[in-house]
This record gives structure tokens, C-alpha cells and sequence, in this order.
């Protein structure tokens, strides 16, 4: 499934709170508190993912209450961009802040409260750990946070999710690749900090991490990276940046070779490269020998390199039927 949508007003009045709590149910999220009678409430919500599995879902309604904490979660953390809306937010007794047009953030199957005291609508995004886990360092550390958008990156980026908001009806997953990169580097650059707290015990070295990813990242294509290529462009030992990586969970190598496989299944994935062969992108992305490149594949997702553009290219093809019924 890429897509689907729900609205109270398609269903009997008696029926409006359960179809709701059942759409919630979907999202995992905790149940509801209406502020309003339940006859009068109403909600809508229009959920698309994305090919790596990233979840938008845009809900508006009536004034509400989601309290609790819901098991079984499929995603890590998830984000909120509050959009429209008198927000209130609780979390261990305490009220963080909750403006419109910032963004909030948390575990999943966190206790925690957000009220809305007004007609609302409200950007709800959750991200696989696949897209960024092996860049988080200690996803555990990870507590619930508050990210204004007034200025600078924070509101460049809530600008992008506020026009996908507006359109997201209109959205084909296809569509949907670049936001796909733009949103798991937008979480890494702000809660790189908040998950390596603990691991690295200092924000100088948090820091350095960061800069060398972003350094490997913008080179990726190119077969020569290397340990001591990054040692030397950074003036610090290898052992050094070893040591960094290891303290967030991961070695240099299996932290290249993972955003070099993310990159290829991403392209793999893209009609705009289906000109290009499998071997093609392998090499676009640094890989060196094509057959290896397909074991590595394989060993990380459990498919053939292959078998998954194929299995995305039957995706888009049954999309694009379901869009023209």
C-alpha cells in the first residue's frame, strides 16, 4: 500500500469516533479524547509512503486530546510539523513547548499528551530505521524535543513539509525520492547531538562525527575513499576516527558500505535511472565489482538488486493503475 485516506464526513454520524480511532490505530497512535461530542466531531487524514518506507500523514479535525502510549511500533521516533492549531503538550508532568508552525519530536511508545484546543492540522511523519539508524549513533538516547522553525535550516525544512502538506493528495510516490533524503538528513543534523551524548562524551566529538559523515557522504562516488583519505583531509590519526565510529556502534568500512548500498537502492528504485543498469549504478556509487556489489545487496535487504528494481517497477505500475481507475 502507498496510499490511503480517511474522513469522518463519509460516514454515519454514530460511526465517526470509531472510524477515526481505527485510522488511529493505523498511524500506532494512542486513542482520543473529542472536544467536542462525538456526533460533532469531525477528522481527516490522507496518508502516502514513501519507497523507503517513510510515512506522511496529514490529519486535521475538531479539537482533541491523544494521550497514552501505543506498543508494537513499527517506526523508531516520529516528527510533527504543527501546522494549524492551539497545541498543548505534556510529557512527565510537565508542559513543553508546542507552537504552531514548529516541529515536535519523540520515541515511539513514548506517555506523553498533545492537546489541541481548536480546529488543527498537523503533519505527522515517521521514519524507518533503515534510512537512519546506522547514523544516529544510540537511537535510544533519544527523548522527547522541540525544534523551532522561525529561521535558518529548521525553517527551510519546515517550508518543504508545509508545501508537501498542501499537496499531498497529489503526491505519487515516485515523487517522493528526494524528500526521502532531504528528511533523513535533516533528522541526522538535529539529533546526531541528542543520540551521542552519552557514547562520546563530548560535544567536540559529536561534532567531528558529524563532519566526517558529511564528508564521506559527499564522497561516495568515489572508489578511492578511504580511512586514510578522511584521516588526512581532517589532519587526526585513523585510529582516531576509527575509535568514533566504534563508539557509535559501527566501523568506518560497514558505515560506508551501508550509505553506498542506501544510495544504490534508492537509484535502483527511480525511474529517472532506469536507463541505467544495475552494474551502472553499482559504479556510480563507488562499488567496484559488480558481483560482490550484489552479495553486499542482498546480505542487507534480503533481495537481489535485481529483484528489487523489478519488484519497484510492479509497485509504480499498480500505483498508476489504481490513480487512473
Amino acid at each position: 500500500m502507498t496510499s490511503w485516506k480517511v474522513s469522518t464526513d463519509d460516514c454515519s454520524v454514530k460511526e465517526r469516533a470509531r472510524i477515526w480511532q481505527r485510522a488511529m490505530d493505523k498511524l500506532f497512535m494512542p486513542s482520543c479524547q473529542f472536544g467536542c461530542s462525538d456526533n460533532q466531531f469531525h477528522g481527516d487524514i490522507s496518508c502516502v509512503y514513501t519507497p523507503q518506507g517513510i510515512e506522511f500523514s496529514v490529519m486535521s479535525g475538531s479539537p482533541l486530546e491523544i494521550s497514552g502510549k501505543s506498543g508494537d511500533q513499527p517506526y523508531p521516533f516520529w516528527l510533527a510539523l504543527l501546522l494549524e492549531g492551539e497545541f498543548s503538550l505534556k510529557y512527565r508532568g510537565a508542559e513543553l513547548p508546542a507552537e504552531t508552525g514548529s516541529i515536535i519530536y519523540a520515541p515511539t511508545g513514548v506517555d506523553m499528551t498533545l492537546s489541541v484546543k481548536s480546529d488543527f492540522r498537523i503533519l505527522y511523519v515517521k521514519i524507518p530505521d533503515s534510512l537512519v539508524n546506522t547514523r544516529l549513533l544510540n537511537p535510544n538516547l533519544i527523548d522527547v524535543g522541540y525544534l523551532p522553525c522561525e529561521s535558518g535550516i529548521n525553517q527551510v525544512f519546515a517550508s518543504m513539509l508545509t508545501s508537501l502538506s498542501n499537496n499531498i493528495d497529489e503526491l505519487e510516490t515516485s515523487m517522493l525520492r528526494p524528500v526521502e533524503i532531504a528528511m533523513s538528513e535533516f533528522v541526522i543534523s538535529n539529533l546526531i547531538h541528542e543520540s551521542g551524548v552519552q557514547e562520546f562524551g563530548s560535544t567536540a566529538k559529536i561534532l567531528h562525527f558529524k563532519r566526517i559523515c558529511q564528508l564521506i557522504d559527499a564522497n561516495l562516488a568515489n572508489p578511492s575513499l578511504s580511512l586514510n583519505m578522511v584521516a588526512e583531509k581532517y589532519k587526526v590519526s585513523s585510529r582516531y576516527i576509527q575509535k568514533l565510529f566504534e563508539s557509535g556502534g559501527i566501523s568506518f568500512v560497514n558505515y560506508v558500505r551501508t550509505r553506498r548500498l542506501e544510495r544504490c537502492r534508492c537509484e535502483l528504485g527511480n525511474p529517472e535511472y532506469s536507463h541505467l543498469s544495475v552494474s551502472d549504478i553499482c559504479f556510480r556509487w563507488g562499488f567496484n565489482d559488480a558481483g560482490h556489489f550484489s552479495r553486499t545487496f542482498r546480505a542487507a535487504f534480503g533481495i537481489t538488486p535485481r529483484e528489487y528494481r523489478r519488484q519497484q517497477v510492479e509497485s509504480m505500475k499498480q500505483e498508476t493503475e489504481i490513480l487512473s481507475l
